[in-house]
């Protein structure tokens, strides 16, 4: 009961950790967009656009289907797939070329980022469609979605449409995503029209001389060792050097393993902990 305790406590530490995290990248996501200038305009984004000096020439509009808005005085101009910055310099050579203004000083806001969005959805909890505001990272994305719910798993799935119109599908670990400073694997930026998924946590079952044999949530990776703390860890009586996998293959026949503690335990595995004979 003392282990069975402690692992409950643990779990709950691990998941309050773990929002925590979330919540400062919610925090930095903010920050980040709201600042960012590198963000694409695209079709459906809502345009302020001012020129210094020349208020009869500010309009507030939208962006066409085919990436055309209407500036004053110019008529329609092709801006998507541009900057805000790259947007403006356009509109005021355009102005100059046109011989409309002199030494034209353009602003071009984004009001209403409509253009870029991607889909949360699985086991997070607030799943939804979140618009891009500038460069969103996958975990800064799982905190805009209130973080993993408590049956979920942190193997997140990422489908992204390839160039060529396949469906990719790549599996990222969370706590990998989240340690950079020990994980030199570059950041995981999102892009219009991906979907990230989190499934449901996989199970496993301790069985045999370990304190507390039973179901376990299988929500994050785990190898032999680990899964047997999960459990308490093994008995005195246990032969640590002695433990079964017993894992289910895809015909459904079961398949007898002999485990090393950093072997991966995957979902659904009985691991069987022998008693010792000495």
């Amino acid at each position: 009961m003392v282990f069975q305790w402690y692992g409950q406590c643990y779990r709950q530490f691990y998941r309050w950790t773990l929002g925590l995290v979330m919540l400062g990248a919610l925090v930095q996501v903010h920050a980040q967009t709201a600042s960012n200038a590198s963000y694409l305009i695209g079709a459906g984004d809502e345009l302020r656009i001012s020129v210094y000096g020349q208020p009869d020439l500010t309009a507030e509009t939208q962006v066409s289907a085919d990436g055309m808005v209407m500036v004053p005085l110019l008529g329609n101009l092709p801006i998507a797939g541009k900057t805000s910055t790259a947007a403006a310099a356009l509109i005021a050579n355009r102005y100059e070329q046109d011989n409309v203004l002199k030494n034209a000083q353009v602003n071009l806001l984004v009001t209403k980022y409509r253009s870029q969005v991607v889909a949360i959805l699985g086991k997070v909890n607030n799943p939804g469609k979140l618009v891009l505001e500038g460069p969103t990272s996958l975990t800064q994305a799982l905190a805009w979605a209130g973080g993993i719910a408590a049956n979920g798993s942190e193997r997140l799935v990422l489908m992204r449409m390839a160039p060529d119109g396949r469906q990719e599908r790549t599996e990222y670990d969370l706590q990998q995503l989240l340690n950079q400073a020990a994980d030199p694997s570059p950041t995981v930026w999102l892009k219009d029209g991906d979907t990230l998924y989190v499934p449901n946590a996989g199970r496993f079952y301790l069985n045999g001389e370990v304190h507390t044999p039973g179901m376990y949530s299988l929500d994050r990776p785990l190898n032999v060792r680990q899964a047997l703390s999960a459990g308490g860890g093994p008995t005195a009586r246990a032969s640590e050097s002695s433990v079964k996998v017993f894992r289910q293959r895809a015909d459904g026949s079961v398949q007898e393993l002999r485990a090393k503690p950093d072997d991966r335990v995957l979902d659904g595995d009985v691991l069987v902990i022998k008693e010792s004979l000495f």
